[in-house]
């Protein structure tokens, strides 16, 4: 495989999903603590490598199950086109989760077994996303395990990355975290609803149709925004942390072009595009919070 191959396993656009969580979670531990900024770098690279990992393993497990189609949209196609064959693309992956797995010992060794603890939840929820009969990918379930995944595990094992420990604070900005991941997934089955409903696949916007799908898109967006505002408000976080508001008028513009068939097409990208926002300004009022406190 050539790097460029690699790269486009990889699905580059989906990587600045894991940057949020990891960057709102050393900014909670700053509150608490001082910042190892190399463990921290050795937390963003295993956050890359499994969700590298997990790209892959989906782009496996999709095709195999013929759910992946030349027409598909959101996937590197090699397999679909004959370009690469299934057990490279598995192998390829289990090797990203190998490395994942040397480094997450190296921040174990260093930071004791809560982080161990935690990545074994987070693996045991990555795989039954992916793997089975009946993956949760398929499943009206799909949102809440990314929600999990990606929102109080991954902040809460990089808040313990970064000082060795994790906070109150940690905890409560994880779940404006976890709203904006999980709007990611539920833009993505939105946009593929009628080929997933003609697959078989029963994912929230299978079951709710357009009209509720994309209001439940909106609710996540406008609930993940408004959190740390309100915990700030409730003296739960520092008021600082309340940035991501700021970027309600906008992303609720965005949002809504979705609602019309041309938009669909680019409703992951605007979804993670909120998400990163969003998340790196919780982790900047998080981070001045250390400040003004």
């Amino acid at each position: 495989m050539t790097l460029r191959e690699w790269w486009v396993l990889a699905r580059p656009p989906t990587l600045p999903a894991s940057v949020a969580p990891v960057a709102v979670g050393v900014a909670a531990g700053a509150l608490a603590g001082s910042v190892s900024w190399l463990l921290t770098g050795v937390m963003l690279a295993v956050a890359l490598l499994l969700q590298i990992g997990t790209n892959m393993a989906n782009e496996y497990a999709d095709f195999r199950r013929g759910v992946d189609q030349a027409d598909s949209v959101g996937i590197a196609g090699f397999l679909v086109t004959g370009h690469m064959t299934a057990p490279e693309i598995r192998r390829w992956a289990a090797g990203t989760f190998l490395a994942a797995l040397l480094l997450g010992m190296v921040l174990v060794a260093a930071r004791g077994l809560w982080l161990l603890g935690l990545g074994a939840l987070g693996a045991s929820a990555a795989g039954l996303y992916n793997a089975g009969p009946r993956p949760l990918s398929a499943t009206p379930f799909g949102e809440a395990v990314v929600f999990l995944i990606m929102g109080p595990i991954e902040v809460v094992a990089s808040e313990l990355a970064a000082v060795g420990r994790f906070t109150p604070a940690g905890v409560l900005a994880s779940l404006a975290v976890g709203c904006t991941v999980a709007s990611i997934l539920m833009a993505n089955n939105l946009r593929d609803r009628l080929p997933d409903r003609d697959r078989g696949r029963r994912t929230v916007a299978v079951l709710l149709g357009p009209r509720a799908a994309q209001r439940g898109l909106e609710a996540l967006v406008a609930v993940g925004l408004l959190l740390p505002l309100l915990f700030g408000a409730a003296s739960l976080l520092p008021i600082t942390a309340g940035g991501p508001a700021l970027l309600l008028p906008w992303a609720w513009a965005r949002l809504r072009t979705l609602a019309r068939p041309e938009g669909l097409a680019k409703s992951v990208l605007v979804a993670g595009r909120i998400h990163l926002w969003s998340g790196l300004l919780l982790a900047l009022g998080l981070a001045a919070g250390v400040w003004v406190r």
